[in-house]
């Protein structure tokens, strides 16, 4: 019986010799494909995700000082505002627009919020007005908690 097999013993090694001609790379390429998404996961975790809770936090206080200060200024009445009251808060507003992604939809809500809110103090005061700003104030609190919430949620789902 072995001897049937014997003509067959350089036919099996060429096979052998080819299949792993053609599977070791294919093998090789899978190993090196999961290793490398197991490199950018490690990567996320350890550089990715504190510079984004890094700039959750810092988007928290601008967020903060801006809502703080609006609120301050418009409570504060006309004849105790001062220019570089309302200078602090236009800067303020202009660092937030370089912190917010414009192509996200809750992000161009959040300005619109805080515009509003401008508008409001930038318009005088009035029953109407002071309305006005109170509704864009809790509106732009909302939309930051909202926000910053889902941000939290990618930081923690990356670690």
């Amino acid at each position: 019986m072995l001897k049937d097999l014997t003509p067959l013993i350089p036919v099996l090694s060429l096979a052998v010799a080819a299949l792993a001609v053609f599977f070791g790379p294919l093998i090789s390429m899978i190993v090196a494909n999961r290793k490398s998404r197991h490199d950018l996961r490690v990567a996320n975790k350890q550089i990715i995700a504190p510079i984004r809770q890094s700039w959750i936090n810092e988007l928290r206080i601008l967020l903060a000082d801006i809502t703080g200060k609006c609120a301050h200024y418009w409570a504060a009445g006309y004849e105790d505002r001062s220019d570089s009251e309302y200078l602090h808060i236009t800067e303020a507003i202009s660092r937030l627009n370089l912190y917010l992604n414009l192509n996200e939809e809750d992000h161009l809500q959040l300005l619109e919020h805080i515009k509003e809110m401008e508008a409001a103090i930038s318009s005088g005061s009035s029953l109407e007005n002071d309305a006005r700003f109170w509704a864009a104030h809790r509106s732009t609190i909302s939309q930051s908690q909202l926000i910053l919430k889902r941000e939290w949620e990618r930081v923690k789902n990356e670690i």
